[in-house]
């Protein structure tokens, strides 16, 4: 039997990058995955059901999780995936930047795990996708590192709060990986190979990391084989936090 046979599971953020290598590894593993995204049409492919939703949406999301529970009545997974960008020097940087870098990055988290905690039963699972941003700091991208922060501190009270339940929650922090973000942020103009060879030259093992890596430390952690696992912060940086 594979591993998450019969499991149900919600991913956000899952049109492409990790998101998606999380949903398809999940599906994979036999896991009825719903990839939920703002830009994702609706529809079904195989254990994948694509349901458009914006994480900063309370309807959406209630939308979202009534179908769950009319179809199949609780849900065993959940991984908080769904992020943005948050980038600009202080001096230039709005409240309605700083408000919407946070709305989806930690308050899209808080209204999904939210919503669905009436689905959640014994063994069920979360993992929270944060960034070696929450440990480094990066010059010009101060609403992205804090938010990413604030998603280790929901992280461990959430956990605490849900144990007595005997939902496990943790949170996976990627290093740099070779996602759509990554690609805009080097660009194709002179000077790429460069900026590309130095964000590898950060990591220890000198080379960007897959989604399909972490979308592996995910699942574990999702798993139960990771059963005595809650609460705790998972880095998948490729070793940048032990260079630096």
């Amino acid at each position: 039997m594979r591993r998450f046979q019969n499991r149900v599971a919600v991913v956000t953020g899952a049109s492409q990058g990790i998101g998606q290598a999380v949903a398809r590894h999940l599906s994979m593993d036999g896991a009825t995955v719903y990839a939920a995204d703002v830009s994702a049409d609706s529809g079904d492919a195989g254990g994948v059901r694509s349901r458009q939703v914006d994480v900063t949406s309370e309807v959406q999301i209630e939308t979202l999780f009534a179908e769950i529970h009319a179809v199949h009545g609780r849900l065993d997974m959940l991984v908080n995936n769904a992020g943005i960008p948050g980038e600009g020097n202080l001096g230039e940087l709005t409240v309605d930047a700083w408000n919407r870098v946070f709305a989806v990055n930690v308050t899209g988290q808080m209204l999904m795990c939210r919503a669905a905690l009436p689905l959640l039963g014994s063994g069920s699972s979360i993992v929270n996708v944060s960034s070696v941003a929450a440990h480094v700091g990066f010059a010009d991208r101060a609403p992205y590192c804090a938010s990413k922060a604030a998603v280790l501190g929901f992280t461990r009270a959430l956990a605490a709060e849900l144990a007595p339940s005997n939902v496990r929650v943790n949170c996976v922090c990627p290093g740099t990986v070779q996602t759509p973000w990554i690609e805009r942020l080097v660009g194709e103009e002179d000077g790429a190979d460069a900026k590309l060879a130095g964000m590898r030259a950060r990591q220890a093992l000198n080379r960007i990391g897959e989604p399909s890596e972490i979308a592996a430390t995910i699942a574990f952690l999702l798993s139960d084989e990771a059963s005595f696992i809650t609460g705790s912060i998972i880095m998948a940086d490729g070793g940048m936090l032990a260079v630096r």
